[in-house]
């Protein structure tokens, strides 16, 4: 049987219905890659014959399983231990003490920056704006040496105001 005699066929409201090898693979690919995983991961103990049928929405088929798939309640050490998955995640949520401090450093940051000269403050917001010292002299209609000076100046003054907080 050559492969231009091979029937390729799709279900259609639970029959299989004739449809070209392009048709064909363009309903079941992304289904091959979802079985393939599940598969892969103990999911799906679907059976050779029953394949056609697949649509890919693992958990309503009658061939899933749980798989690997665990609670981050489980106990680690079994049943007896008290010690599970979820007690030993880091928590990356900041503290209240973090939160205090950020908002000090950022309300004295704010203050010294209120503190410097219209010039000092435009080079704070071109330099926050991601611009280069080439690009802010540009802008500002100085030459970048000036530019190079004033900023360093600017850094140091906010460098000594916030060194408590660095």
């Amino acid at each position: 049987m050559q492969n231009n005699d091979k029937k390729y066929f799709i279900p259609v409201d639970g029959n299989p219905i004739e449809v070209s090898e392009e048709v064909y693979r363009a309903y079941y690919q992304p289904i091959w890659n979802i079985r393939y995983h599940a598969r892969k991961n103990g999911e799906c103990h679907c059976t050779k014959a029953q394949l056609w049928k697949c649509d890919g929405i693992c958990p309503r088929c009658p061939f899933y399983a749980a798989g690997k798939k665990g609670s981050i309640d489980t106990s680690i050490g079994g049943e007896d231990d008290e010690l599970t998955l979820g007690g030993t995640l880091a928590d990356d949520a900041p503290s209240a003490e973090s939160i205090l401090m950020d908002k000090e450093l950022l309300d004295a940051l704010y203050a010294e920056l209120n503190r410097l000269d219209p010039c000092g403050k435009r080079i704070c917001e071109l330099i926050m704006e991601g611009k280069t010292e080439r690009e802010i002299a540009t802008d500002m209609g100085k030459c970048q040496s000036t530019i190079s000076y004033q900023k360093r100046k600017v850094l140091s003054i906010l460098r000594e105001a916030l060194k408590d907080f660095i």
